[in-house]
C-alpha cells in the first residue's frame, strides 16, 4: 500500500537526491555569464568525461551494491565483510584509473574522438580524473542508503555535496573568471569532501573487513553491469562528441548540452521517484517469493507515468518563460526550439525502470550488455548520420528515439524471467497517444506560435489521465465528501 511515509520518503529521494546533479542546472546563470559559449561547451564535455572515468573507477559496483545488500543485510557481519570489501575495492580501482589516464589513456581517449587540442591531460584532464574517482565512492554509499530506507542521512549527506558544489564554484568561478577553474575545481572539493566523509561513516559504522571469497561473486555480478554502464555512456553522452565531430565548434555542443540540462530536471524527479519505488518493489518480491506483476506493483509504476505525463508539457511552457529571467545571453535560447522532443523521451521512461527492475532483482545482468550493445550501436550511427546531416537536431532526435528503442529492447529480455499483467491503457496506449499527438503538433506548428500548442499538450495529457483514473478520481472525491460530511455531523 502506498502510504504517507512512502511519499515523503519520495520528496526526500527525490529532491535531495537531485541536489548534486541539480547544481550544474543551477549554476547554469554563473557558467553562461563567467564562461565563453566555447569554454561552456568544452566544461560540458569535461563533465562528460568525468561520467566516464567515473564508470571504469566503479566496474559496476556503484550500481550493483544497492541490490547485493539485500543478499547480505540479515547478518551484521557478512554485510560488515561485503561493504569493507566493496569500499576497499573502489579504493583500489579509483588508484588503477588514476594511473592508467595518467599515462596515456587520456590521449587514447583524444585520439579515438578527435578532440585533441580542446581537451587537455593537465590540468583539467587530471581535475576530472579525480573528481570521478572520489565521486564513485560517494556515490556507492548514497545508493546503499536508498536501499537501507535512511532517508535522514540521505539527506544530510547529498545536502552537503550541494551546498559545497555551489559554494566553491562560485568563489573559484568570481577569482578566475573566463577560465575552466570555477567548474571543474567546482566538482573535485566537494567530490573530496563527500567521498571522506562517505569512508569515515563506513569504517566507524560497520569496520574496515577485506573478504577475499566475496570478489568472485561480486565481481560476477559487477562486470556486466560495468559493460551495460559503458555501453550507456555511449547511449547518453556520445552526441556531445560526434556534434564536435561534424560542426567542430564547442559552442554547439554548449547549446545542445543546455538543453539537455534544461530537460534534466525531468530526469532527476523520474530517478528521485523511481529510487523510492525500487526498494519497496524488490521487498515485494523477496517477501511473496514473486516472478509476476501484481496489482501493488502496478499501482507504483501506473503512478510514475501518470506523474510523468503531467510533468511533461507544464515543463515545456515554463522553460521558455523562466529560464531568460536567469540566463541572459541569447545564444543558448537557441535550445527552446528542441526541448519538447528531448521532454518527449522521458514519457517512456517509466517502461524503462519497469523492464529493468527484474533484471536487476533476479541478477540476470548478463543480458543488460546485449540491451545496450544495440542501443549504442544505434546512438552512435544514428548519431553520425543525423547529426551530419541535420546538425543539433540530428542530436536531439537520436536523443528522443533511443529511449523507446532501450525500454522494448528491456522488455523483450525481462519477460524472459518475469511475467507482466499489465493495465495497458494507464502504462502504455495513454504515452504512446500523448507521443504522436506532439510529434505530429511539432510538425504542424512550425509556421504558428508553439506556445499554442504546447497549451493544448497539457489539456491533452489531463483528459487522457482523467479517462484512465476517473474510477479512482471519483472514488477520492467521494470519500472526500463523506469524510468533511461526517466530519460536521461530529462537530454538530
Amino acid at each position: 500500500m502506498i502510504s504517507r511515509q512512502f511519499f515523503k520518503s519520495s520528496i526526500i529521494y527525490s529532491i535531495v537526491g537531485a541536489l548534486p546533479y541539480a547544481s550544474g542546472f543551477l549554476l547554469l546563470p554563473w557558467f553562461t555569464s563567467f564562461l565563453t559559449p566555447v569554454q561552456f561547451g568544452v566544461n560540458a564535455l569535461y563533465i562528460t568525461l568525468m561520467y566516464f572515468f567515473q564508470i571504469i573507477a566503479s566496474i559496476g559496483l556503484d550500481v550493483s551494491t544497492g541490490v547485493l545488500y539485500f543478499d547480505f543485510k540479515d547478518s551484521q557481519l557478512k554485510l560488515k565483510k561485503f561493504l569493507g570489501t566493496v569500499f576497499l575495492g573502489l579504493v583500489g580501482t579509483g588508484f588503477f584509473t588514476i594511473l592508467v589516464f595518467s599515462v596515456g589513456g587520456f590521449k587514447l581517449f583524444n585520439v579515438i574522438f578527435h578532440s585533441a587540442g580542446i581537451l587537455e591531460f593537465l590540468p583539467f584532464g587530471l581535475l576530472t580524473v579525480l573528481s570521478s574517482v572520489f565521486n564513485t565512492i560517494f556515490k556507492t554509499y548514497t545508493t546503499l542508503l536508498i536501499n537501507q530506507e535512511r532517508p535522514i542521512r540521505f539527506f544530510w549527506m547529498n545536502g552537503l555535496n550541494f551546498i559545497l558544489t555551489i559554494c566553491s564554484s562560485l568563489f573559484i568561478l568570481y577569482l578566475f573568471p573566463f577560465t575552466l577553474f570555477g567548474p571543474i575545481l567546482g566538482r573535485l572539493i566537494p567530490a573530496i569532501t563527500s567521498a571522506s566523509l562517505t569512508l569515515f561513516l563506513i569504517s566507524t559504522e560497520y569496520g574496515i573487513a577485506f573478504d577475499k571469497s566475496l570478489i568472485k561473486q561480486i565481481l560476477r555480478y559487477c562486470l556486466p553491469l560495468f559493460v551495460y554502464s559503458i555501453l550507456s555512456w555511449i547511449v547518453s553522452y556520445a552526441d556531445r562528441f560526434i556534434i564536435l565531430r561534424f560542426l567542430s565548434d564547442p559552442t554547439y555542443v554548449g547549446i545542445y548540452d543546455f538543453g539537455v540540462k534544461l530537460v534534466l530536471f525531468l530526469d532527476l524527479i523520474i530517478v528521485g521517484i523511481i529510487s523510492t519505488v525500487q526498494p519497496k518493489v524488490f521487498n515485494i518480491w523477496k517477501i511473496q517469493h514473486l516472478n509476476q506483476s501484481t496489482t501493488e506493483v502496478n499501482r507504483y509504476y501506473n503512478g510514475v507515468t501518470a506523474l510523468i505525463l503531467m510533468l511533461v508539457p507544464v515543463f515545456v511552457i515554463l522553460a521558455p518563460i523562466i529560464i531568460p529571467l536567469f540566463i541572459k545571453k541569447e545564444i543558448y535560447y537557441g535550445a527552446f526550439s528542441f526541448i519538447s522532443i528531448l521532454s518527449l523521451g522521458y514519457v517512456t521512461r517509466t517502461w524503462f525502470y519497469m523492464f529493468m527492475a527484474p533484471l536487476m532483482f533476479f541478477k540476470k545482468t548478463e543480458i543488460l550488455p546485449k540491451i545496450f550493445f544495440i542501443s549504442a550501436l544505434f546512438q552512435v550511427i544514428a548519431g553520425v548520420f543525423l547529426i551530419k546531416y541535420f546538425g543539433i537536431m540530428g542530436a536531439v532526435w537520436t536523443n528522443f528515439l533511443v529511449k523507446p528503442l532501450q525500454a522494448i529492447l528491456l522488455y523483450v529480455e525481462s519477460r524472459k524471467v518475469f511475467s507482466y499483467k499489465l493495465n495497458q491503457w494507464k502504462l502504455v496506449y495513454i504515452p504512446v497517444i500523448f507521443i504522436f499527438v506532439v510529434l505530429i503538433s511539432e510538425i504542424l506548428s512550425k509556421n504558428f506560435p508553439k506556445i499554442y500548442f504546447q497549451i493544448g499538450h497539457c489539456f491533452i495529457a489531463f483528459i487522457l489521465l482523467y479517462f484512465a483514473y476517473r474510477k479512482e478520481i471519483i472514488l477520492l472525491i467521494s470519500k472526500r465528501d463523506r469524510f468533511i460530511k461526517f466530519g460536521r455531523f461530529k462537530d454538530g
